[in-house]
């Protein structure tokens, strides 16, 4: 299944502002999707509020890309939320995909109180987590902010990132979906499902999700670089 149908993109639909936050393929998750997007027929603009990797790979006509300016590092500097903000109200395009959220390459993160860097416009939020960091240790190695990821799941730096600790951190206030518009519409993605036995713990996390959170409707199990990025489609 494609992104675009998994996250209910219906061929008509325009005016909308995406926001990515988590970890664990973020940017993937909006390069894959901008390239649907563009396939269709729509137009797109892509851009930060915080820093992504420079998309040098984007070339296709119905994407930009706005940045402030390109880092030392080759990182997009981001723009401000405001100025995201106006840029959707003029309407100039049918979507814009923002990645609201740093994660220092970990799988997994919990947010630190300036994070993320939501635009108030934002119409859907995505929160996404890597499948690579369930069964790992609660530590800097695998999680970004692991001591935040500690406090909000209850649970102790070092113990395993499993079932409990993934869907914690998606429930909780201060969790994945931290400071998400009131508006917005929530959808967990769990990125990098690449084998049955990830598949399983996947699901039942996505299950867990569904019938924990109420606000959120659909999760989806991907390994978003495959040319069927969304290996299964959970809702409630």
């Amino acid at each position: 299944m494609k992104l675009i149908q998994a996250l209910n993109l219906l061929p008509g639909s325009k005016g909308r502002m995406i926001s990515f936050v988590g970890g664990g393929g973020k940017t993937s998750t909006l390069f894959a999707l901008a390239d649907e997007l563009a396939e269709a027929g729509k137009k797109v603009l892509i851009t930060t509020t915080t820093a992504m990797y420079n998309p040098e790979g984007v070339n296709h006509p119905g994407i930009s890309i706005l940045g402030e300016h390109v880092t030392v590092e080759g990182k997009l500097k981001g723009i401000s939320t405001e100025m995201a903000d106006k840029i959707y109200q003029r309407d100039c395009y049918d979507f814009i995909l923002v990645e609201a959220d740093g994660s220092k390459g970990r799988p997994i993160k919990a947010p630190a109180e300036h994070e993320p860097v939501l635009p108030r416009s934002t119409d859907l939020l995505v929160g996404v987590i890597g499948m690579d960091s369930f069964g790992k240790a609660l530590s800097s190695e695998y999680v970004h902010r692991p001591e935040l990821l500690a406090e909000r799941a209850e649970a102790e730096l070092g113990d395993i990132v499993n079932e409990e600790v993934i869907t914690a951190l998606v429930a909780h206030k201060l969790g994945l979906f931290k400071s998400c518009p009131k508006e917005a519409v929530k959808i967990l993605l769990l990125n990098k499902v690449l084998e049955e036995e990830t598949k399983e713990a996947a699901r039942k996390i996505g299950n867990q999700v569904l019938n924990t959170c109420t606000d959120i409707n659909r999760v989806l199990l991907a390994a978003v670089k495959e040319q069927e990025p969304v290996k299964e489609l959970l809702q409630r």
